[in-house]
């Protein structure tokens, strides 16, 4: 006679598991939108470095001197002051930009996880996002970046709304 009785496995529950919050909707959304919004602003900005020494003469073209007619853009001095001048300018701007949008891209993954206030940090890399697209339009930029800027701002501003809305939710749910 064995002193083994088979028994059957015993079924745990994880009340972990259980209890798990969903994630909202809203944030994944938000999420997402700002990693498009920053991929744009990249792509935006590889436009300027590729394509920014024409911008800039078109710039010192049509705004030649105060009061003066417009020139042609091939007959801005390249090696003027104000030509350098612009193209740090252009170039500052499109680096700050790709550095911004991978810090956008990080904060947004973090969001994921959850976390009130990496969404107010990447809530407010997105408005000042919208707010230098809106600001571009009134400069000379390459058809590919004014392009992509419109697309920012549209995403940026679903997305600040997105983030905004699953802040909210996430509150109500008790998380």
């Amino acid at each position: 006679m064995s002193m083994y009785e088979p028994q059957a496995p015993a079924h745990f529950q994880d009340g972990r598991a259980a209890e798990a919050p969903q994630r909202p909707a809203s944030l994944t959304r938000a999420a997402y939108t700002a990693i498009a919004a920053a991929t744009l602003n990249v792509i935006s900005s590889i436009g300027i470095i590729v394509s920014g020494t024409q911008a800039i003469k078109e710039q010192i073209a049509a705004n030649a001197d105060m009061g003066s007619d417009p020139i042609s853009p091939d007959d801005v001095d390249i090696q003027s002051d104000r030509f350098e001048g612009l193209q740090m300018i252009y170039s500052g701007l499109a680096y700050n930009t790709i550095f911004w949008s991978l810090v956008l891209v990080l904060l947004a993954w973090l969001a994921l996880r959850g976390g009130g206030a990496v969404r107010v940090l990447a809530t407010i890399i997105v408005i000042f996002s919208v707010l230098f697209k809106v600001v571009g339009l009134f400069i000379t930029l390459p058809t590919l970046t004014l392009v992509a800027d419109v697309l920012v701002a549209v995403l940026g501003l679903a997305a600040a709304v997105f983030f905004f809305g699953s802040g909210g939710k996430a509150a109500r749910q008790g998380r």
